[in-house]
């Protein structure tokens, strides 16, 4: 695990994300963490499965373009509570919907921010709304070819970070 802080985002992305189509994509991510959850964050290196092998329950949201696929959270030891408590700045530990709706907002300020970066270079992208999705409907809806899994601590709390490309 790697610590991360706005004075090695960059370096540390490119070691775990070097050569990935979604390096550019994992920067904004990391850099948004460090701008936005004012808790230590740790990195691991990233690493991908299979499709087949299934996708995990959590909150995603959809980039359609070009190559579609999904930027997603996923809860390991109350990792999104981690990040929603970190972004929001409030502790509603026991909210679930507080959780789902500020880890939400998370995933949609770090696509948007991308979004707006990327028309600049003429790649066209769209968000679509975030969703929670149980482990059982998430392959349904989101059809993985392959997963690239980046895990993230956030104080001591895990969760994964998660890009999905999706079957053509």
């Amino acid at each position: 695990m790697y610590t991360l802080d706005q004075d090695n985002v960059r370096d540390i992305t490119e070691k775990i994300l070097s050569g990935s189509e979604f390096e550019k994509h994992g920067l904004y991510a990391l850099h948004f963490m460090t701008e936005n959850i004012h808790t230590p964050i740790m990195i691991g290196d990233a690493y991908e499965t299979e499709g087949k092998d299934g996708i995990p329950s959590g909150l995603y949201q959809k980039l359609t373009g070009d190559s579609p696929y999904f930027l997603g959270f996923v809860d390991l030891n109350e990792g999104l509570t981690a990040i929603a408590k970190g972004f929001a700045g409030d502790e509603f530990e026991d909210d679930v919907e507080f959780i789902r709706d500020a880890t939400g907002e998370f995933i949609n300020r770090i696509n948007g921010e991308y979004v707006i970066a990327s028309s600049k270079s003429d790649i066209m992208l769209e968000m679509e709304p975030q969703l929670f999705l149980e482990e059982d409907e998430a392959a349904s809806v989101i059809h993985p070819q392959c997963i690239l899994h980046i895990p993230v601590n956030i104080g001591g709390c895990d969760a994964e970070m998660l890009f999905v490309k999706m079957k053509a």
